[in-house]
């Protein structure tokens, strides 16, 4: 009887520890979403008429299907927004996740949801949640008249905006990034800083950047440190 046994009580305990690791296995293989930013300085804050920021870090071991961003209000009616992404994220491992999602100017005020939910290859998902307030700030800065254009030759972006600050202008700052190149770009031009209005025009050289889709990020910065930014885009 013990000859029996003794064989089948090592069977079972060995298939109990390799059930036991396979379950940790599909734990610890689950999609990752890190170092996640709602809004300018993870601020989590957002204003009607404008755009807000998304960062994160997602990962998957058995590469990335898609990622699913929603905004909801907490309670009651509201602003809701609901998008899935794969250009840029389907069957790769490791992606930076950084959208700017435009605010309706008749979006409702209040306090919102931010849910990020990575799917990988095998189906599994992993989503993560912030909170977001929406609010009204006049005295933020603007722009209005937010153009972009690239020349025939393709090396020299034309940027232009009318930009208007209550607390005066303090710098500007235009990024322009794609799957594979990106470039920061600070003007503290003596003519600007200061002025309340101004005719910001400039003409960045992207040699460099290899054929693609780009987005620019027009920041525009006030003497009192408050910061607003908006999105256009360009093909190379």
């Amino acid at each position: 009887m013990n000859k029996i046994t003794k064989p089948l009580l090592a069977l079972l305990i060995t298939a109990a520890t390799f059930t036991a690791c396979k379950k940790d296995e599909v734990i610890t293989d689950l999609p990752t979403i890190t170092n996640l930013e709602v809004g300018m300085n993870n601020n989590k804050t957002a204003y009607p008429g404008t755009d807000i920021h998304f960062e994160a870090d997602l990962f998957a071991a058995s590469n990335l299907a898609s990622v699913d961003l929603n905004i909801k209000p907490k309670t009651g009616t509201g602003w809701n927004f609901n998008q899935k992404y794969t250009e840029g994220f389907a069957n790769v491992k490791n992606a930076n996740f950084h959208k700017h999602i435009d605010v309706p100017t008749n979006a409702a005020l209040g306090s919102y949801i931010v849910t990020i939910k990575v799917t990988d290859l095998l189906g599994r998902t992993t989503e993560i949640t912030s909170d977001l307030e929406i609010k009204y700030d006049p005295t933020l800065p603007s722009a209005t008249g937010f153009e972009v254009g690239l020349n025939a030759a393709g090396n020299d972006l034309h940027v232009e905006a009318t930009v208007a600050a209550i607390n005066k202008i303090a710098r500007i700052e235009v990024e322009v990034h794609g799957a594979a190149w990106e470039k920061d770009f600070l003007f503290t031009d003596a003519a600007m800083v200061g002025l309340s209005t101004y005719n910001f025009h400039k003409h960045l050289d992207v040699t460099a950047a290899p054929k693609g889709h780009y987005h620019v990020h027009l920041k525009i910065v006030d003497q009192l440190g408050k910061e607003n930014q908006f999105e256009e885009h360009f093909d190379k």
